[in-house]
């Protein structure tokens, strides 16, 4: 578990070419490499907000295409809003079509069959066309927090697939729990299923790296 600081630490040792890299935007993490699908542990709608922001605001800075997937405390409209304040041309990138920010109703389906399947695949679908237009890869996140306990077991074995077929792809990916819904059974699936984890204490951040799911090299 590492703190704050702005080291980076996690990733210092890596050694990873800038191609192989992009900056996450989040204070204490610094590059990570691409395939990287990591999630954060949420309290409140600002640990949304200082977390998500700088997340989007780096990956628009470095042309790449943006989804950020949305769900209460921190809606899409609001979502718009918090990251418009860092970024005062939003409306033209939404256009645009760099960046698309939907709530969770709009993108996920309600059955779980069709997440390992249909939606990975249009996530690895997104990614094809984001490099086909000339951007540097695909940039994604998505808040948790509408899963009814019924999906819970499917949306893990989806979380799992997600680390192991985007391992090899320009993605990067982070997920969003809301920790006052999850059981630490919860938690420990949340993070066996990423690569690592952000949890925000106060004004800095701490990060566990998952021993079972390695970075991509």
């Amino acid at each position: 578990m590492g703190g704050d600081g702005g080291s980076g630490r996690v990733y210092r040792d890596r050694r990873l070419s800038t191609s192989h890299v992009t900056d996450c935007g989040i204070p204490a993490i610094g590059k990570i490499p691409w395939g990287s699908h990591f999630c954060h542990l949420y309290s409140k709608r600002e640990d949304l907000v200082h977390g998500l922001v700088p997340y989007f605001a780096a990956g628009l800075a470095n042309r790449e295409r943006c989804i950020w997937i949305t769900s209460p405390p921190l809606p899409a409209a609001d979502a718009r809003m918090e990251l418009g304040k860092r970024m005062p041309d939003l409306g033209a990138l939404l256009e645009g079509g760099q960046i698309k920010i939907l709530d969770f109703g709009d993108w996920y389906s309600s059955g779980n069959s069709s997440l390992q399947g249909d939606l990975l695949g249009r996530w690895l679908r997104e990614e094809t066309d984001a490099l086909a237009a000339g951007y540097q890869g695909l940039r994604v996140a998505g808040n948790a927090s509408f899963l009814e306990r019924a999906q819970w077991s499917a949306f893990m074995s989806y979380e799992g697939a997600v680390n192991r077929e985007i391992r090899s792809r320009r993605v990067v990916a982070l997920c969003s729990y809301d920790l006052k819904k999850s059981s630490a059974a919860d938690v420990f699936d949340v993070i066996r299923n990423h690569q690592f984890t952000l949890d925000r204490k106060g004004d800095s951040w701490e990060v566990i790296e998952s021993v079972s799911r390695p970075l991509p090299t």
